[in-house]
């Protein structure tokens, strides 16, 4: 069996009829009223409700980074250069 959700239900601790039923409160407060059922004076009071709500969680594949790549790369960057600009030494002196 399913459990139902909860019902906002208020019962007279006198004959147990309900007061209320799926009531609902904007804010905390306190106040006296009389059953409607057992003419008894009854003190109710009003606190905030306190709901959790449990989501399921959305997988996510993240995408790999190229943090390793980028720190090769890196590391053999001086060599590269150094070869680059002795080659644009060559080209330098051909056009010029």
């Amino acid at each position: 069996m399913e459990a139902e959700e909860p019902t906002n239900l208020g019962n007279c601790p006198h004959c147990t009829n309900i007061i209320f039923k799926d009531a609902v409160f904007n804010s905390e407060g306190r106040f006296s009223m009389r059953c409607p059922h057992c003419s008894k004076t009854l003190k109710v009071i009003i606190k905030q409700k306190i709901e959790i709500i449990i989501l399921p969680a959305i997988n996510e594949i993240k995408k790999k980074s190229p943090g390793v790549v980028a720190v090769i790369l890196v590391l053999y960057l001086p060599p590269i250069l150094h070869r680059l600009t002795q080659g644009a030494d060559i080209f330098q002196d051909i056009f010029s």
